[in-house]
């Protein structure tokens, strides 16, 4: 019959040392990468975070200024709204006529009542 023959295999320290050392220079090498990947997440938000803070500094600016050009026009289209009054005034358009454009009156019988 056969005979089994079992044989111990004997494994020295330093192999066990060395697949200690493997398995430990990987888990370091994962928390590397991990670290990496975290720092990088990281800068990102920081960039995100400092960009978004100046726009709204930006566009805090740009209103400011438009809402200043937009109360120095309206400023103008008051002044010019007056000046469209002054110069359509019945009043002024009469002096007009009469001083110099050499206009006068109707008399009375030049009057045509139109009813």
């Amino acid at each position: 019959m056969a005979e089994a023959t079992y044989k111990q295999i004997a494994v020295s320290s330093t192999e066990r040392e060395q697949e200690a050392g493997s398995v430990s220079k990987g888990l370091n090498r994962d928390l590397a990468h991990l670290a990496v990947v975290v720092t990088l997440a990281f800068i990102g938000c920081s960039l995100f975070s400092v960009w978004a803070h100046h726009q709204v500094i930006s566009l805090g600016y740009e209103i400011s200024q438009v809402s200043q050009e937009e109360q120095s026009l309206l400023k103008e289209n008051k002044r010019l709204r007056l000046e469209l009054a002054a110069l359509k005034s019945p009043k002024r358009i009469e002096n007009l006529a009469l001083k110099e454009l050499g206009f006068i009156n109707p008399q009375k019988e030049q009057l045509i009542i139109v009813r």
